[in-house]
């Protein structure tokens, strides 16, 4: 009996020379204190869409396109969102948006942050344990993120450990 492909192999057996070099050219938002990578980028795209197969529905009041995007979130980074135009189904762009949402999260999560009057992020000191909580809010989103930091310092947590706030979210951002 054959094993199953690795998430590697069936990323290779889907990866396109246009969807390579989209990745790579988005991946020049990140920067060596970053810990994010062209390879980080590749990750998501797969986690997220499921290597290209997963894409949803143009013009969706939901996520959607190479990287997930909700509506809000696209439209944040610059990318239209319409029936007639959905740009988060433009590989290029959304790389781009993607890469930059990417680098934003690092530096929210790096320092503390203030999302909204009454939110704010934890910083992560350790750059691999902030790369957990750069993963998770891009799937989540940073408030959901930050929200779990807090009950998690309310109930005597460290709001600085994955471990420790993973507890609050669910299963999926885990």
């Amino acid at each position: 009996m054959a094993e199953k492909p690795s998430n590697v192999d069936q990323w290779l057996e889907r990866e396109t020379p246009r969807i390579r070099k989209a990745l790579e050219s988005a991946s020049r938002y990140f920067d060596s204190n970053d810990e994010l990578t062209v390879n980080t980028l590749e990750a998501v795209y797969g986690q997220e869409n499921s290597f290209g197969i997963l894409l949803g529905k143009r013009g969706s009041t939901g996520a959607a396109g190479h990287f997930q995007f909700e509506p809000p979130t696209a439209k944040r980074y610059g990318l239209i969102v319409s029936k007639q135009n959905d740009q988060r189904f433009d590989i290029d762009r959304a790389s781009s948006a993607a890469a930059r949402y990417l680098k934003d999260l690092n530096t929210w999560f790096g320092k503390r942050t203030t999302l909204s009057e009454s939110l704010h992020t934890t910083p992560i000191k350790n750059v691999l344990e902030r790369k957990k909580f750069v993963l998770g809010a891009f799937n989540a989103g940073e408030g959901r993120i930050a929200r779990a930091q807090r009950r998690a310092e309310n109930d005597g947590k460290n709001p600085q450990l994955w471990e420790d706030v993973a507890k609050y979210l669910s299963r999926e951002t885990q």
